[in-house]
């Protein structure tokens, strides 16, 4: 009798791609993007991201991710040789930047061995990016705590205020 001697096969993670549709991610990858491009366009337009963005993860179940976000993206509005091509939040298509952030994030949420300094040194010095890399790390762990797969089309089932609550 043979025994099977491959390694264990792991769930195939899903790739993203430069100029794919935003609608076609799976709900948790939208989340987690929607958030970087939130942030990058009210940095654009000298506006505060922080209320909607905490609005918003409290709502998903992810409070603390805006913290990462904001951590993450000060990192590149400071240190980086070129900032990462982040569209607003209603652009149709994904730019090779995000696929590649998203990416990273899906390896770092599948425990997949991928070296997250080595892929943020495209935007930044070596320094920055191992800080950077904690930072998105700790994000991509964040969502998955919150049951924000990226590579999964479930999302945790949101708990709804009483009937009766007003929210005003």
């Amino acid at each position: 009798m043979q025994t099977d001697r491959r390694a264990p096969t792991r769930a195939i993670r899903p790739n993203i791609a430069g100029n794919m549709p935003f609608v076609a991610l799976y709900p948790s990858a939208r989340l987690a993007l929607w958030g970087l491009r939130y942030w990058a366009t009210c940095a654009r337009q000298g506006r505060c991201p922080a209320l909607l963005l905490r609005d918003v993860f409290v709502s998903a179940g992810a409070p603390l991710a805006p913290v990462s976000i904001d951590r993450l993206m000060r990192i590149f509005a400071t240190a980086s040789r070129h900032p990462p091509a982040l569209g607003c939040p209603a652009c149709a298509r994904l730019t090779d930047d995000e696929a590649a952030l998203l990416n990273v994030m899906l390896c770092i949420q599948g425990g997949d061995g991928v070296s997250v300094e080595r892929a943020l040194s495209a935007w930044l010095p070596l320094q920055a990016a191992e800080v950077a890399g904690e930072t998105l790390a700790g994000y991509a762990r964040l969502l998955l705590d919150g049951g924000y797969d990226l590579s999964s089309d479930r999302v945790p089932e949101l708990v709804r205020p009483p009937a009766g609550t007003r929210l005003h």
